[in-house]
């Protein structure tokens, strides 16, 4: 499909599943950008949360500084909460990427949670595209090291 060309964009084509191919090195210039432009992004590995998937939202509204994590209380998430503080951000950033690296891992083996996430993100962003701001969930489904180095500031 596309990959990451439409990160700097306000548009329906808001989740996006990448697969092998669909990684072009001259993304990095797309990345740049939208770090420029103050985008707030979250980068999740989910190969090490394939025992705590839970805790991703929370690990999620840390990076992206939301106001009311953690998300998770034990080992359930609040995905209600998580979405709430998501919708403030539409009202107040230029933009917000989510990237779950290695995505494949999780929707293996908690296919029901991953479901569930996406979602909750999916009931909130007519909230962005009604402020005409960018808003993408990004599950990455191979593992590739230019993602990892294009969006995690400290890997999680």
């Amino acid at each position: 499909m596309r990959g990451y060309t439409d990160i700097p964009r306000s548009t329906s084509h808001c989740v996006v599943f990448i697969d092998e191919g669909e990684i072009d090195p001259e993304d990095v210039e797309l990345v740049q950008q939208v770090r420029e432009q103050g985008y707030r992004i979250a980068y999740i590995d989910c190969a090490t949360y394939e025992d705590r998937h839970w805790e991703i939202p929370s690990h999620i509204g840390a990076q992206i500084a939301t106001h009311h994590p953690p998300y998770h209380e034990g080992r359930e998430a609040n995905l209600a909460r998580w979405l709430d503080d998501l919708i403030a951000l539409a009202y107040s950033t230029p933009g917000l990427i989510i990237v779950l690296d290695n995505a494949f891992v999780l929707w293996n083996s908690q296919r029901k949670f991953m479901s569930e996430l996406m979602e909750a993100y999916l009931i909130q962003v007519h909230h962005w595209l009604e402020q005409k701001v960018p808003c993408h969930l990004c599950f990455q489904m191979v593992p590739s090291p230019l993602v990892r180095q294009w969006f995690a500031t400290s890997a999680a």
